[in-house]
């Protein structure tokens, strides 16, 4: 497993899609796909007073004794997903739930935590439509 920095949130300027790109120290680069709306969420020139659910999630979990201590984004079937590593202080196992990878990306820039991602996810090929990852251009994610 590799850690992730955000590089930037880009969104489409034809489309309105929008992809979350990510950086292994290694050099690796990985683009999540994000819809419009959570790429709002994401952006931080877009934060406004109403709360996002992610928030509520993040601080749902906190109220309960839970937090997230890591999300870790894996290819499993061909498919890009996240795994998220729920915790107690102190206390038993940890627990690790599924969720999409837009979901796990959107919780850990959110909740400020600590995100991987496997040789897999880095490495698998992306599908038609999938944001790539250029640099300057017309600002299109496809």
């Amino acid at each position: 497993m590799r850690r992730l920095a955000l590089v930037r949130i880009r969104v489409c300027t034809r489309c309105g899609r929008g992809g979350a790109e990510f950086k292994a120290e290694d050099g690796a680069k990985l683009v999540v796909r994000l819809e419009p709306a959570r790429a709002a969420e994401l952006r931080a020139e877009s934060r406004d007073e109403m709360r996002w659910l992610t928030d509520v999630l993040l601080a749902q979990l906190g109220a309960g004794g839970l937090a997230v201590r890591e999300v870790v984004l894996d290819q499993v079937d061909g498919t890009l997903r996240a795994f998220l590593t729920l915790g107690r202080d102190g206390a038993g196992e940890p627990e690790v739930v599924a969720c999409t990878a837009e979901e796990g990306v959107a919780i850990a820039i959110r909740g400020a935590l600590r995100l991987f991602a496997t040789d897999e996810a880095l490495t698998a090929p992306r599908g038609r439509g999938e944001p790539r990852d250029e640099g300057g251009g017309t600002g299109t994610l496809h």
